[in-house]
């Protein structure tokens, strides 16, 4: 019997779908997609087995119960970072299992040349700068949330006032928001884009696999599991799609360019200041080293 799959694009490569059929004699059959909201209606009304989703869509599955535990002991499934464990969405990892993450980063194009540009969040609504947001519609209406939210009562920045008070002030910079995994990618056949961390934090982005509580092959989703979450499979997903590994075993699996990239691995102090986009709380953001909220 073959599993379906929901799962973001480029998120399950076709030598996976090989090897899984070569050692198990069944297939994954995936579906894609690059907009949460709309997976979040596919899998209300569809039946998927397996799904990897954001921990955004684990909390809004989950408050409509829309989710079935785990199937299989936590301990047999590859160690995991306990950065990347039981935070207010899953406190317990019950129902969803993490394979890879991405911070909120920023680009613009080289060729403008430009080393004026906004270090802090809370730049970005100067009239400098003109924004291009990720295609995800509710990711981009929470960075737009949560950028009007750092804006708020603050005054020009010191960069602001410089560019103003010269005579023929710069056209606006251009700036694309979006993950760095997605900013990565695009930077992969031609490195088009400058792409930078904005100082003191960004928001957190952890993927996860998940089991619909619609599904009813639990034994084959098991084996499965298995299969996706291994140390040699995680590495190729976060690896194509320009991930962070959340297994000390997976991160040894990846390129040594990627293991050396601060946007991949930004410093430990600076990691520990993230935030998620929060769900439960109209979407007051949190940092990432607070688990259970």
């Amino acid at each position: 019997m073959n599993l379906q799959l929901l799962v973001p694009e480029g998120h399950l490569l076709e030598s996976s779908l090989l090897d899984y059929q070569k050692a198990f004699g069944s297939q994954l059959t995936p579906s894609f997609y690059t907009d949460e909201k709309s997976a979040f209606e596919e899998i209300q009304k569809e039946n998927f087995d397996l799904v990897a989703i954001t921990d955004r869509l684990v909390y809004a599955l989950q408050r409509q119960k829309l989710l079935a535990p785990l199937p299989i002991d936590k301990k047999l499934l590859p160690r995991v970072d306990h950065k990347f464990l039981y935070h207010y969405y899953d406190p317990s990892n019950h129902f969803c299992w993490p394979y890879g993450w991405t911070l909120l980063g920023i680009g613009f194009s080289k060729e403008t040349g430009s080393k004026m540009y906004p270090t802090h969040w809370s730049e970005l609504r100067s009239p400098l700068y003109t924004i291009n947001y990720p295609q995800d519609s509710l990711l981009k209406g929470l960075i737009i949330q949560s950028i009007d939210k750092t804006s708020l009562g603050k005054t020009s920045s010191s960069l602001s006032e410089k560019q103003v008070t010269q005579n023929k002030p710069a056209p606006p910079l251009h700036l694309r928001i979006d993950t760095i995994s997605e900013l990565l990618k695009t930077n992969e056949k031609e490195k088009i884009l400058t792409i930078y961390l904005p100082k003191e934090y960004s928001w957190i982005t952890i993927f996860h696999w998940a089991i619909p509580r619609s599904t009813a092959n639990l034994e084959r989703i098991k084996e499965s599991l298995l299969f996706l979450c291994s140390p040699q499979e995680q590495a190729a997903i976060v690896a194509t799609n320009w991930l962070g590994a959340v297994s000390p075993d997976t991160y040894t699996m990846t390129p040594e360019y990627q293991r050396q990239s601060p946007l991949l691995y930004p410093p430990e102090a600076y990691l520990n200041q993230c935030r998620f986009f929060r769900m439960d709380d109209a979407y007051t953001d949190k940092k990432i080293r607070q688990p259970t909220g």
